[in-house]
């Protein structure tokens, strides 16, 4: 085997050493080589056809190059080829970087494969789209919230897919960070009432521009109600302490009120008792002295006056009497059952007592309607009581002038066989984006009156317990409209 060229040294070999046998140049191929290379040759020698082969070639020092031979048979004897010539090209530098390519899209596949199976992993639907809106990519989620796999998705509107609509959605994040370049956050109800956040994350260019947006959307229905249950909790904290606050504060109160309440209505009594008396003598006396005055007054006045003032006195204390005690009730810790029977219009009678000034300040047209024989409601009376007051004082607080009415209507209605409370006012209204929220907690309009968010809150939460219903209808600028829907005492 003769070589032409500088083998030796291409090989790391002093000038000759390299073996000039076939079997020498066999024995330094890569064993992983040589049979491919003994079966590339042998084939060439049958066939008498040009052979090609590349393998790996050892050098002096043990390390390997890659050989590109290329050869042909030029002497035959009896159609067997005795001799060939041939060539060989190192490729190793080429070879090197072919194999460092496939190894780098190995690489590649398999960083694809894990970061696509950590993807779908994600709960949240996650999906890649173009400025048009296209799906570009979808995880697994995605897929099944919209019902598809995510093959079918490519090149479909986002829109189309999520609403079943013809055009982008209204306040689409994902259109706003097309224009800003920034992550836009914003979150929606979907018509089965489930809530999603959906934020949308700008892909760059090098050069800056946005060449495609991520939109995440997470389902946080669970959540939102949790916050909310949270917040009605906190809210039924608050109140509890308010009213055991004022429990404390008015007993203190009543205690000096019925005090000296007491005295006057015991004396006034006395009074009575001395005046009918004192009347008799009072008079024989007149009949010998027309000029007869007490206090300036003609005793004929005195005689018809006395009474009614002996009585406006004692009709007064016992209001006093009936106010203080229906504060004591109201603000007492309530630790009765929900079951009782309550006269309902009797609450309504006893709310309007308490808040007498107060409907007095706000209004000149208050009106009454409590339907006779209403059959009584099943609860607690003191808590449905709270309710009604709350209400009331809303209507009130809700008027632009005097002028401006709240009516109050009781009745059974025998279609539901519920007894109804409507509390209707000709005040300013709610506005329709407020209206769905007026009974959430802490939401208020009245923030600069010290509104807390908690009235409404709290009474409707106080009528489903009852396993009853508070219905708000209201135009902004007309009035508005509560209806209490309570069960039965059966």
């Amino acid at each position: 085997m003769h070589w032409f060229g500088d083998i030796d040294s291409i090989l790391g070999y002093d000038i000759g050493e390299f073996p000039r046998t076939i079997s020498g140049h066999m024995g330094n191929i890569h064993p992983d080589d040589v049979d491919y290379f003994s079966k590339a040759v042998q084939k060439s020698l049958k066939s008498g056809k040009q052979f090609g082969a590349e393998y790996r070639i050892r050098r002096k020092d043990g390390t390997y190059r890659y050989w590109n031979e290329r050869g042909k048979p030029i002497e035959f004897d009896k159609r067997k080829a005795v001799k060939w010539v041939g060539s060989v090209t190192d490729i190793t530098e080429q070879k090197t970087a072919e194999l460092k390519l496939v190894e780098s899209e190995h690489r590649y596949k398999v960083l694809a494969e894990e970061f696509n199976a950590l993807l779908d992993a994600i709960p949240d639907n996650l999906i890649l789209l173009s400025p048009d809106l296209k799906i570009l990519w979808a995880n697994k989620a995605f897929a099944s919230h919209v019902g598809k796999k995510a093959s079918g998705l490519m090149g479909q509107h986002c829109y189309s897919l999520c609403c079943s609509i013809s055009h982008p959605c209204t306040n689409c994040p994902v259109i706003i960070s097309f224009k800003s370049g920034k992550e836009e956050t914003t979150r929606v109800m979907n018509t089965e009432g489930r809530i999603f956040d959906k934020r949308s994350f700008p892909i760059k260019g090098k050069s800056g521009e946005i060449r495609n947006v991520i939109e995440v959307t997470r389902d946080v229905t669970a959540k939102v109600h949790m916050e909310e249950e949270a917040k009605l909790v906190q809210s039924r904290l608050i109140h509890t302490n308010k009213m055991t606050s004022l429990g404390t504060l008015v007993s203190g109160v009543a205690h000096e009120i019925n005090n000296p309440n007491s005295f006057i209505l015991n004396n006034t009594q006395i009074l009575a008792e001395i005046w009918g008396d004192a009347v008799k003598i009072l008079a024989d006396h007149y009949q010998h002295d027309k000029n007869l005055h007490l206090a300036g007054i003609a005793f004929p006045e005195v005689k018809k006056i006395a009474p009614k003032l002996l009585y406006g006195i004692n009709d007064g204390s016992l209001r006093i009497k009936h106010i203080v005690d229906n504060l004591r009730n109201f603000s007492r810790p309530d630790k009765a059952r929900m079951d009782g029977k309550v006269d309902i219009n009797t609450i309504i009678m006893t709310s309007t007592s308490i808040l007498e000034n107060q409907i007095k300040k706000f209004t000149n047209k208050f009106e009454v309607r409590c339907k006779e024989d209403l059959p009584a409601a099943k609860g607690n009376a003191q808590q449905i009581e709270q309710v009604i007051i709350n209400l009331i004082m809303n209507a009130l607080q809700s008027l632009p002038h005097k002028k401006a009415g709240v009516s109050i209507h009781t009745k059974h209605n025998n279609k539901t066989n519920k007894i109804e409370i409507k509390i209707a006012d000709q005040g300013c209204g709610i506005s329709r984006k407020d209206l769905d929220r007026v009974t959430e907690p802490f939401f208020t309009t009245k923030f600069e009156i010290g509104g807390t968010g908690l009235g409404l809150s709290i009474c409707d939460t106080i009528i489903r317990d009852h396993n009853g219903t508070l219905m708000i209808k209201s135009r902004e600028g007309k009035g508005t409209v509560v209806t209490v829907k309570l069960p039965l005492y059966e």
